[in-house]
Order: structure tokens, then C-alpha cells, then sequence
């Protein structure tokens, strides 16, 4: 007994002393800042402006009420932005994109920890322009469109959306499943009237989630094993994701890692994100749940949910193709 309480011990010891390396800085992550604003103690989507590369759009998890707060890559709260018309049962995760010139952001209300909603909401806005603000620092806006969905196959926990331009589709992905599964929605005109109701504020769409299939599972590490995550089941489990702007590149966040996905040219998003993925081994970071693509889709910005969260910014460089 005395043997084997040793060899635990001994296992113990390099799994923390792996733990501790792993901790270290990684190469090209730099922390740029960290969130310390009282008011977003708990932020669940990233995305980064669409108008301008120094801000980032960000919401807390569910609790909160429905707004976004622009931050900029230091961390500081630059403006909140009440979103009216709407409630925030779950939001879990936030994507930027341009359409048609026009930028946007959407917001998913997609969390489920029970597995027991009956619809599940997303929310278009029109992404404001901060600049001519003048020191404002609380503006308000209506969706252009919320779109209340369920999944053809009954209730799904996600965290993760993202929006594909070029094929008109926003996707999700589950994290709660034993292998996370992929399920795309349509995306909707910004310009739409077909949901538009005479007695409603906010113009809604009524739409079911395809299911695209099973993604493969996401590598784990030794590492893995020492984390706290493993043990209540969420190693290896999607918190976030994002589609580059220009459609070749995805990234699946976990509590550890970061994945990063590419093509050469746009493909199915199934068969990409079944393929072995670069990973990203991240700093030490109390429940990562946001990332979102820079404009240029070189580098990511990581957030966490815990205050004060570090911000992280990856370069991609080392791991996209070499031409």
C-alpha cells in the first residue's frame, strides 16, 4: 500500500510540475490587458469590431441583462450598449462579420445547462460606429431581426456560434454531447421584412437547426489529466468558436486548448472540423469561454469569465500554411 501511495504521489508531483510549465507564456501569446470593469464579471462571448481592430464587443453569461460592452485590447470598458426588445436567458457567445459592406454582430442565446429550453434565440444587430461617440458612454439599439430556433433532434447545450458570410449560414456547436455536434442555421437578410409582425418591436424568424453531423473528438494531452476540467467532464468540450472573415479558417475554444482549423479553399465545415486541427496550448486561464478572430484572421483575442479576466491575443502565423 505504502508502495503504491508513493507512485500516486510520484505521478502527482510531474503532473504538476507539467502543469507549472504549461502555465508559462506560450510562444505568440501575448496578454495584451485584462477586463476589471465590475460590470462584466463574467464574460462569455468575444468579438472583435468589424469598424475598428483596437475594439472588441463582449456580454456576460446568463444573470445579466441584454447588453454588450465594447472594450478595447487593454480591457477598458469604453461603452455599454443596452439591446432593447430582448432578455438575456443565456447568452453565451457573441460573432462580428460584414454583410454587404455593412457590419454586424450577432448574439446567441444559445446556453442550456440543463438541456431543457424549448427554443433557443439569436439576435442581429447592426454594429454602431464608436467613434463620433464624443465621451458617450451608454447607447441603445433594437435587433434587426431575433430568431427563436430548436434543434431537430431535442434540446442541445451550446456555447459556440459562428457565422459563415459567403454561404449565408451561422453555425453551432454543442458542448455537452459526448462528441460535440455541428448544426448550421440559415442567416437571415439584415434588410428581411418576412418576420415582421404588426404587434411586435422586434421583427422574428421561426427556424429549426439542421444537424450537419458529429465533429471528431478534439485532441486532449497528458496535461489534460491533471486539470480540473477533466474531472467534471468538460475536457475536450467547445466554449466558443469563430469562422475567419474570409471563410478558410475556424478556431474551437476549450477550457485548455485553442484549435485552429484551415482550408485553402472554403469547403464544408464538417469535413474541416473533423480533420486534425493545430493546437494551441493556452497560459493558465480560469474558464475560457470567448475568442474571437482579428479582421485580418492572423491572430485571435481570448478571454475568460472570471474577474479580473486576462485578455490574450495568439498570433496564427506559426500555425497557418506556409506559401
Amino acid at each position: 500500500m505504502t508502495t503504491m501511495f508513493n507512485r500516486l504521489k510520484y505521478l502527482l508531483y510531474v503532473l504538476l510540475a507539467l502543469s507549472t510549465n504549461a502555465c508559462a507564456m506560450q510562444t505568440g501569446v501575448t496578454q495584451t490587458g485584462s477586463i476589471n470593469a465590475p460590470l462584466i464579471d463574467e464574460a462569455s462571448g468575444l468579438a472583435v469590431s468589424r469598424l475598428n481592430e483596437q475594439i472588441l464587443w463582449t456580454h456576460n453569461d446568463s444573470g445579466d441583462t441584454a447588453r454588450l460592452f465594447a472594450i478595447d485590447t487593454s480591457g477598458n470598458q469604453l461603452v455599454t450598449l443596452n439591446v432593447k426588445g430582448v432578455k438575456n436567458t443565456d447568452w453565451e457567445d457573441i460573432a462580428s462579420f460584414v454583410y454587404q459592406g455593412q457590419a454586424y454582430l450577432l448574439i446567441a442565446d444559445i446556453g442550456d445547462n440543463s438541456q431543457q429550453r424549448t427554443q433557443y434565440q439569436l439576435h442581429l444587430i447592426k454594429e454602431p460606429d464608436l467613434s463620433p461617440l464624443n465621451g458617450q458612454k451608454t447607447l441603445s439599439v433594437t435587433p434587426l431581426w431575433s430568431m427563436a430556433f430548436t434543434y431537430e433532434d431535442g434540446a442541445r447545450d451550446s456555447e459556440s456560434v459562428a457565422v459563415d458570410v459567403a454561404k449565408q449560414k451561422i453555425l453551432l456547436l454543442t458542448k455537452r454531447d459526448k462528441q460535440p455536434i455541428l448544426y448550421e442555421l440559415p442567416l437571415i437578410s439584415p434588410t428581411s421584412k418576412q418576420g415582421l409582425s404588426s404587434n411586435q418591436s422586434v421583427q422574428t424568424f421561426n427556424k429549426q437547426a439542421k444537424r450537419l453531423g458529429e465533429i471528431a473528438p478534439l485532441p486532449t494531452a497528458v496535461l489534460d489529466y491533471a486539470s480540473i476540467y477533466t474531472w467534471i467532464g468538460f475536457a475536450g468540450k467547445p466554449t466558443a468558436m469563430d469562422i475567419s472573415a474570409d471563410g478558410l479558417s475556424a478556431l474551437v475554444l476549450t477550457y485548455t486548448h485553442a484549435f485552429y482549423f484551415s482550408q485553402s479553399q472554403p469547403g464544408d465545415w464538417l469535413t474541416l472540423l473533423s480533420s486534425a486541427p493545430k493546437q494551441i496550448n493556452l497560459p493558465s486561464i480560469t474558464q475560457a469561454e470567448a475568442v474571437g478572430f482579428s479582421q485580418d484572421g492572423h491572430s485571435i483575442y481570448i478571454t475568460s469569465e472570471r474577474l479580473p479576466a486576462p485578455l490574450y491575443k495568439v498570433d496564427l502565423k506559426p500555425y497557418q500554411p506556409q506559401h
